[in-house]
């Protein structure tokens, strides 16, 4: 993949985590924590601290200068439906550009991953937004993969209806032949899993598929069209806490050092599904696939890990 296009990647990643709206939660997130049958783990634990730059740089605006080439970049994109009254994640993907520019990956965390949330026991890993915010669910996927997340980004699902109106029919390629969305029915598409064989499993593949697929459109879009999707990205993403004018910078910052040929959309690896002993259909943590993941983080052989370790992509599985 060039490195134009996965520029637009980025900036689609950051538009697309909004754009599969939230579920009513099966259960409040202010309940006392449940523990399941199951030793499920939660792979590493203990947050790393925030990576920094040797030299930061001076500061232009109030934005930091680009973090240092020889040190891997890595975001938490996190999407969310301010409008619907709940406060729980609905997309986590996990975004890392090595030290080289030479790969990107992006990891979807299923949102009903069942972990330890720090200071508030076991829960579904999109739980932690709604106990802490983006510095908890930071501090909660840190702490299982060992990541060192340098920024996040939050993204409200209505960049999703003004991203399709920019952009025209987006075509996705799927296990039953090009499928072609636009508006309401893009939405359909990456909201849905109960129809689904993998049910949300299958939704996260498809929301990866669309993501490239809208870079592939990006790469096309006129000069009216980029700005038209700056001033969409100021107005529904929030970059470290803050949007506007700051979103947009450094939102410009990340698409010109998070560089690579080489990119891969992948998934968090798990250990199938079970129950809660309240009830909760959960995801279980495959904790020896997770260790290894954390340390492939922590080393920055991301590409490496998934070389050796095979876990469903983009590429090796079609999108139902």
């Amino acid at each position: 993949m060039s490195s134009t296009t996965t520029k637009l990647t980025v900036l689609a990643a950051c538009l697309l985590v909004g754009a599969c709206g939230t579920e009513q939660p099966e259960s409040s997130p202010t309940e006392e924590p449940t523990q399941v049958e199951t030793e499920t783990g939660d792979g590493k634990t203990g947050a790393d601290e925030t990576s920094t730059t040797d030299d930061p740089g001076e500061e232009t605006d109030g934005v930091d200068e680009a973090v240092s080439q020889e040190e891997p970049v890595t975001f938490l994109l996190i999407g969310i439906d301010a409008d619907s009254g709940s406060q729980r994640a609905d997309v986590i993907m996990l975004v890392r550009s090595d030290g080289e520019r030479e790969h990107l990956t992006t990891m979807s965390i299923p949102r009903d991953l069942w972990v330890e949330i720090p200071g508030r026991g076991v829960h579904k890993i999109n739980a932690a937004y709604a106990f802490g915010g983006a510095e908890l669910l930071t501090e909660t996927v840190d702490g299982l993969y060992g990541s060192s997340i340098d920024h996040t980004l939050v993204v409200d699902f209505a960049a999703f209806t003004e991203l399709s109106e920019i952009l025209g029919p987006i075509t996705v390629e799927t296990a039953d032949g090009p499928v072609t969305l636009e508006g309401e029915e893009a939405l359909s598409f990456v909201r849905e899993r109960y129809s689904l064989p993998g049910g949300d499993f299958d939704r996260v593949r498809r929301q990866q598929a669309f993501l490239a697929a809208v870079a592939d459109s990006m790469k096309d879009a006129s000069p009216a069209q980029l700005r038209d999707l700056a001033n969409l990205a100021g107005e529904h993403i929030e970059v470290d806490g803050r949007d506007g004018m700051y979103s947009q910078t450094m939102l410009l910052s990340l698409m010109t050092d998070v560089v690579g040929p080489e990119q891969v959309f992948f998934t968090a690896p798990h250990d199938g599904t079970g129950w809660s002993e309240g009830g909760q259909s959960i995801v279980l943590v495959d904790k020896d696939a997770t260790n290894a993941l954390a340390d492939a983080y922590e080393t920055d052989t991301v590409s490496d890990w998934i070389e050796s370790a095979d876990p469903i992509t983009l590429d090796n599985q079609p999108v139902n």
